[in-house]
């Protein structure tokens, strides 16, 4: 008996613990509150097509990007809040890039 219960005892703490490190772990920013996006800019007279708007979110958290966090995409810049949200994005770059795009967020050009 004493036996089965330090197993149990063992057992649910394990579990515990990994629960515990799966919260924490992740993006360190996931505190910050997701910033409203920026509001929309109208193109230029010489492009009359839809409005479009800057990055200022994470893609994968909504959070506040860090321009030192970015990764470059068939020609186009895509900015973190950190570098595990960069680690996701490697993961399956086009569905973000759709994501950002649907959303009518016209991304950076990678500097040539």
């Amino acid at each position: 008996m004493y036996r089965r219960n330090v197993r149990f005892v063992t057992a649910l703490s394990v579990v515990v613990l990994i629960l515990g490190l799966l919260v924490v772990s992740g993006c360190k920013k996931r505190d910050e509150a997701p910033k409203a996006p920026a509001p929309t800019t109208k193109k230029t007279p010489s492009t009359p097509t839809a409005a479009t708007k800057a990055q200022t979110a994470c893609p994968i958290e909504g959070t506040k990007i860090d321009k030192s966090v970015y990764a470059d995409y068939q020609g186009k810049r895509v900015y973190f809040c950190c570098a595990d949200c960069k680690t996701k994005f490697n993961a399956d770059p086009a569905k973000y890039v759709k994501q950002l795009e649907d959303k009518g967020i016209t991304l950076e050009e990678t500097p040539k």
